[in-house]
């Protein structure tokens, strides 16, 4: 993440030493910051979305006081909206990284069989038809199938559900 601060001082050529005390001590409390999100998604967690708002609003005002520094002002004349250690408390409160979830082999055999049943028109089948058309399906129906109780297949895309004895119906999701 590219920090207006860091664009301000690029585009000006300025060195961390250039800065006056009150901007080197934001880029000094941003960099903590930094470090406490480095760890946090070591962990495998996010940061808040309220922590990156407050990392933004101090980089906001750094960014102000290079402006004032740049053109010999003192229109910033507020102290850093938070310090690093606030920011990093709100981390503690990091919700875990969604974990990449693998594919199972054989539900995507069955979400492409009932594609292909739900691609030639076919709605309204009957158990016996799906054994020939869509056999890893028919398995796993089977598997689970139990008298007087809901039973069928549902994918991310398609279910097959059970209507009434031995009939299904196909939707798509």
């Amino acid at each position: 993440m590219e920090l207006q601060y860091e664009k301000a001082m690029k585009a000006n050529g300025l060195s961390y030493r250039d800065l006056p005390e009150d901007a080197q001590t934001g880029v000094d409390q941003i960099k903590e910051v930094l470090k406490g999100f480095a760890l946090t998604e070591k962990r495998g967690l996010e940061p808040s979305a309220k922590a990156l708002k407050k990392l933004k609003a101090m980089d906001k005002w750094v960014h102000y006081e290079i402006l004032d520094y740049l053109h010999d002002t003192d229109k910033n004349d507020d102290d850093i909206p938070f310090e690093a250690d606030e920011v990093i408390d709100e981390l503690e409160g990091a919700q875990k990284a969604p974990e990449k979830v693998e594919a199972d082999p054989i539900g995507v055999k069955v979400e492409a069989e009932l594609e292909a049943l739900y691609k030639s028109g076919t709605r309204a089948f009957h158990i016996d038809d799906i054994k020939s058309s869509a056999p890893t399906t028919y398995d796993i129906i089977w598997a689970e199938y139990e008298d007087d109780e809901e039973n069928g297949v549902k994918t991310s895309k398609y279910s097959a559900v059970e209507t009434q004895d031995g009939n299904f119906n196909l939707k798509m999701n």
